[in-house]
């Protein structure tokens, strides 16, 4: 039996991302723009269930209008997916919100979506040790 990890605090201050407003199609950027805050306070009452729901409609108008704010709504998506412990589901949406990152450096730089990353990935070398809570399989 493994030995539990110890979480790197600075993943605990990982939160979702707002939107910018000089961004996207003025047609839908306001209707992705809210489903993404109210997933985002949702997320921040710790209601983690409905904030999964209101990323997802977020990330589907993105993709539906090519917004480009489908990178920030994913990789939220991403984190509510981790609070979730649905971590597989989490390592889609945030190999998304890389791809679409367009430069973000909150997504870029994300310890979080690293540990993901290369944790399902034994391809990518990690560095630094998944949270405690992350379960990979065939490490039990």
């Amino acid at each position: 039996i493994l030995a539990p990890v110890v979480i790197q605090a600075n993943t605990q201050l990982e939160t979702p991302i707002v939107l910018p407003k000089t961004e996207g199609s003025k047609n839908f950027d306001f209707e992705i723009s809210m489903a993404n805050q109210n997933g985002i306070n949702q997320y921040n009452s710790k209601s983690f269930n409905e904030a999964r729901m209101f990323f997802k409609k977020a990330q589907s108008l993105a993709k539906q209008f090519r917004d480009p704010g489908l990178g920030i709504v994913s990789f939220n998506l991403g984190l509510t997916l981790h609070k979730l412990n649905l971590h597989e589901n989490a390592v889609k949406a945030f190999l998304i919100a890389k791809k679409y990152a367009r430069g973000n450096d909150s997504i870029l730089n994300s310890k979080l979506l690293r540990f993901h990353e290369c944790g399902f990935n034994p391809s990518i070398p990690c560095e630094e040790k998944p949270p405690a809570k992350m379960h990979i399989e065939g490490s039990d």
